[in-house]
């Protein structure tokens, strides 16, 4: 058995650092980093810690980073958060968006949040989040700044090109899908447990005490590689071009009690990296101007207030 030299050691190193340094590419973990930065730097809570339990499987995963803004109104919270979905992508397989011709409406960016109501019904939609959403859209709407939310040209595939192994773009999609919908089943839990405390309390119209936790989330999934579209041309002919982001519709998977429930539709954001300083300005204006309307918000807080309030007397005030 021959010793390898120094020479041959540091050789040996060099190259192993190299294809670990290749590995942690593919997997993503660089992308994370670079993306978790990107919002930090941008003024956003960031988290790489963050996991959810699978609703079909129940296991625990991992949500690649997490980033949110949020405000204090009164003794009330509001949190919105994006779950963002970091994937590599091969230079010579660029993922591809399949769109519609279909028109969606100016709200189609909250359908999942809104369970496919108009935002005028927002007393009637069966989640905190979803009531608090509904007023904010409409104040939105009313002050014309629902333009950053506007989807162009929705699409209902998303695929990895030019390759029959695994596709990743719908595994990507359909992970973050389900972190949301796992974020929504919370944030539930957390309003009937603070429901529940509410029912065994003296909540009188002068009490000032009250307030909610109201968490938002959106789904997002960041790729470092080139991202295309693709449609029907006029002439029949179908049509490819480049694009930096796109919008995917999937089902929202999770089960409604009543079985004859639409299914609603749930976007899922895809960027690029090359976009994402854009993006990152563009949502961040977005979120901003969603948690700016205080307005709309107390009024949904005072909605849940008047459902625990008592009079002075001790009598429920309807």
């Amino acid at each position: 058995m021959t010793n390898k030299t120094g020479d041959e050691k540091i050789q040996t190193n060099q190259d192993l650092s190299t294809q670990v340094k290749k590995w942690v590419e593919e997997q993503g973990y660089s992308l994370e980093m670079r993306v978790a930065k990107k919002f930090q730097e941008s003024g956003f809570q960031v988290s790489q810690f963050e996991h959810f339990i699978d609703q079909e499987s129940g296991s625990v995963r991992p949500v690649d980073v997490v980033v949110s803004l949020s405000k204090d109104i009164g003794n009330s919270r509001i949190v919105i958060k994006l779950y963002i979905e970091c994937k590599y992508s091969a230079k010579d397989k660029p993922w591809v968006i399949v769109v519609t011709s279909d028109k969606f409406d100016k709200f189609s960016f909250f359908s999942r949040i809104l369970k496919g109501e108009h935002p005028s019904s927002w007393s009637n939609i069966d989640i905190l989040q979803g009531r608090v959403a509904a007023k904010i859209v409409q104040a939105l709407d009313s002050n014309l700044s629902l333009d950053v939310f506007s989807i162009k040209n929705p699409g209902y595939v998303v695929a990895e090109s030019l390759t029959n192994q695994k596709d990743h773009a719908y595994e990507a999609i359909i992970q973050i899908s389900k972190s949301v919908e796992a974020h929504d089943t919370e944030s539930e839990e957390t309003y009937k447990q603070t429901t529940q405390t509410l029912d065994d309390s003296e909540i009188t119209d002068s009490s000032s005490s009250f307030g909610l936790f109201v968490s938002i989330a959106f789904p997002i999934v960041v790729i470092n590689g080139q991202l295309f579209e693709s449609y029907l041309g006029n002439n029949n002919e179908v049509e490819v071009s480049e694009i930096q982001s796109g919008m995917v519709f999937v089902p929202y998977r999770r089960r409604e009690a009543n079985p004859h429930s639409q299914v609603v539709l749930s976007p899922v954001t895809v960027v690029t990296e090359k976009y994402l300083d854009n993006y990152v300005s563009l949502i961040k204006q977005g979120i901003e101007s969603m948690l700016s309307q205080t307005e709309a918000i107390s009024e949904v807080v005072d909605f849940e207030k008047s459902k625990y309030t008592k009079t002075t007397h001790g009598e429920v005030d309807f």
